[in-house]
């Protein structure tokens, strides 16, 4: 879509529009992350639809009305955000943020950069279809919300029903060739169900399930899959009985906080050992916290003394909770690489050097696992 400045606009104009652009974006951004906490607050509302409007009326300022019709939907949004006929949720978020980042794109392409993803078609559609969501009765909003989501990132994958998630999960299990054992299956239900305890653990269990099972894969499977996925769908079974507003809890945690936080592998451990064929999923489950250098929990261990399965899971879990910070993934494409770095950065200290490397491979080969 190429829609180039006017050329009658001196370069102090453009650059001051540059420059302002660059700091209206990251302010949207931010507030539509502090809205997900914060979803009735109006002071935020407001103000996000002040910079929203400051975008649009520069844009026309430097002659670049024909992008004006997305803030102009955007705001629109706005408008029922503010009249409450729409309600602010993850999924919201999730299309405003990425709408901001096809307006960065347009914005970009027409200062002479890199071309952005969408042709004039399609930002007329994408406007349109944010005009509807603005206007939808609220039966309607949620498919939306969604359809929307889909179309902006068509790798998303959102949370399914339980009957859909549980299949998807079973084709997963068959894929690394684990059959329908029948303790395996009530295992990734309690996972599902753990899940909604959460808004933020929306669909994660599947997200480590398929990295985990890779990495092993990759690494010569020395760990017997099925319970490695076993360990990967009860690992975090202890953290779903914590209080809600510890596991919310922004602050720094206190001594007692940390204590109930750091019990919740025990507390799997303890579930599983009752079923000796699954002692090797539990041992897992016990030993996904500790550390390679030995500064991890609840013993200590030294990466000579951590079971592979566990080795493997506590860099996958580290990932997925870098990379999937909020109730929905669309915002881990950006801090992926800086994720990645971080993961890599802590080898030999956190995580085993051989299984990042593994790791690395995984996600070089499969590179859609980043980003399920």
């Amino acid at each position: 879509m190429t829609i180039p400045c006017p050329a009658d606009l001196s370069n102090d104009l453009v650059e001051d529009f540059r420059l302002d652009a660059a700091e209206q974006f990251p302010r949207c951004e931010q507030l539509l992350i502090e809205l997900e906490h914060f979803p009735t607050d109006e002071q935020r509302l407001h103000e996000l639809f002040r910079v929203v409007h400051t975008l649009k009326g520069n844009l026309s300022f430097v002659g670049l009305d024909a992008l004006a019709p997305l803030p102009q939907a955007i705001e629109d949004i706005l408008d029922g955000l503010r009249e409450s006929r729409l309600s602010f949720d993850s999924l919201l978020g999730d299309v405003l943020l990425l709408s901001f980042d096809h307006l960065r794109e347009l914005i970009r392409e027409a200062l002479g950069g890199a071309e952005a993803r969408l042709n004039a078609g399609q930002l007329q559609d994408l406007c349109q279809a944010l005009h509807a969501l603005a206007h939808s009765p609220p039966a309607r909003q949620t498919e939306q919300r969604r359809n929307l989501l889909q179309q902006l990132d068509p790798s998303t994958q959102l949370q399914l029903p339980p009957e859909r998630e549980q299949s998807h999960v079973q084709h997963l299990l068959n894929q690394h060739g684990i059959g329908g054992d029948a303790d395996l299956l009530f295992f990734a239900e309690l996972m599902q169900a753990s899940e909604q305890r959460s808004h933020f653990w929306a669909g994660r269990g599947q997200r480590l399930l398929s990295l985990t099972l890779t990495i092993n894969a990759l690494g010569g499977s020395p760990v017997a899959p099925a319970q490695l996925a076993a360990a990967v769908c009860l690992h975090d079974l202890g953290m779903a009985f914590l209080p809600l507003d510890l596991l919310h809890k922004e602050q720094r945690l206190s001594r007692e906080e940390r204590r109930q936080m750091q019990s919740h592998p025990r507390m799997g451990f303890d579930l599983l050992r009752k079923m000796p064929s699954w002692a090797a999923a539990s041992e897992i489950i016990l030993q996904h916290q500790e550390h390679a250098d030995g500064s991890g929990y609840p013993k200590g261990l030294t990466e000579a003394e951590i079971c592979p399965g566990a080795l493997i899971l506590n860099i996958v879990d580290t990932f997925d909770a870098r990379t999937h910070e909020r109730a929905h993934q669309t915002l881990s494409k950006r801090p992926l690489m800086r994720a990645i770095l971080e993961i890599n950065d802590l080898a030999g200290s956190q995580f085993s050097s051989h299984w990042v490397d593994v790791f690395n491979r995984a996600l070089q080969t499969s590179p859609n696992l980043a980003h399920p």
